[in-house]
């Protein structure tokens, strides 16, 4: 390991030799901030290489300070075949790569153990310091930093108390839909310095047993259609919330009709496509999303 003013650096030649794969990040990073690992792979032989560099060629594991493990390679295991698509790096060329690093979200207690990798081969141990300038002062703080960061959308299902869903309805933020009834509730956990928490709309209010996975905020539920779920996850400090991941799954019975979805940049909502309705769909990761099933046949 490299230690260089602010950051650290760990690096092992891979594919017998003929690449250097190194990993850059800062010592210490902001609770709610991206990790900002970048890797740097470079092409030491006298010929063009091919190196995998998506699709989980590149991948990182972090362990924070209480166990809790998350790998990048695991959101993907579903979606990527046998063999990741490689790029070709010509002889003496550095490729940067700064996106596995840039999407995901630190919301665990430090110090991290963060274990890089190219391909097969692990690099050695980064250590990471999480900063945070401190939980808010109370529960109902925690939950009303939750609501003031959704963009308005809670404003008509306003959660007060940790662990106790309202019941409410959803507006899209343009009017174009009609409102969704819906169950909406906030959850709490503390790291220490800063708190977790978990916000979750579930559309039509009946609809029970909706599961959250850690650490990957994968959602569950098993109901006939239509259902909308959203779930956010947020890093709550005395300075507000900040929205560190998200998933989000839907059913809607058929029709000619589009439902419209909304995703959430930063502190405003923006419609980011629509979907006909008839099937089910989702994701994960990224900013926070709704899908307006109040369009489609109820």
């Amino acid at each position: 390991m490299l230690v260089s003013g602010r950051r650290v650096s760990s690096s092992r030649l891979i594919l017998g030799g003929r690449v250097r794969c190194t990993a850059t990040v800062s010592r210490s990073v902001q609770a709610g901030d991206a990790l900002g690992l970048t890797f740097a792979v470079r092409n030491i032989s006298s010929h063009p290489v091919e190196v995998p560099l998506t699709d989980g060629g590149l991948w990182l594991v972090v362990r924070a300070a209480d166990g809790t493990t998350y790998d990048t390679r695991v959101p993907l295991r579903n979606e990527i075949g046998p063999v990741a698509a490689s790029t070709e790096i010509p002889s003496g060329t550095t490729k940067t790569v700064p996106w596995i690093g840039k999407y995901l979200r630190v919301r665990w207690q430090g110090p991290l153990r963060v274990t890089a990798g190219c391909g097969q081969s692990a690099l050695p141990v980064l250590r990471v310091g999480v900063r945070a300038s401190g939980p808010p002062p109370d529960e109902r703080t925690a939950v009303a930093d939750v609501v003031a960061a959704s963009g308005h959308l809670l404003d008509h299902c306003r959660p007060e108390r940790a662990g106790v869903a309202v019941q409410g309805r959803i507006y899209s933020p343009d009017g174009s839909a009609p409102p969704m009834r819906a169950t909406c509730s906030v959850s709490t956990k503390s790291e220490g310095r800063f708190l977790v928490a978990q916000a979750l709309i579930v559309s039509p209010s009946g609809v029970r047993d909706v599961h959250v996975s850690e650490p990957y905020e994968g959602l569950s539920l098993h109901h006939a259609s239509p259902y909308e779920a959203s779930a956010w996850e947020f890093v709550v400090t005395k300075d507000g919330a900040i929205s560190v991941d998200s998933a989000e799954e839907d059913a809607t019975k058929p029709d000619k009709r589009m439902a419209p979805y909304w995703s959430l940049t930063g502190s405003h909502w923006k419609q980011s496509g629509d979907s006909r309705c008839g099937g089910s769909g989702g994701g994960w990761g990224g900013p926070p999303m709704v899908m307006f099933i109040s369009v489609c046949p109820a």
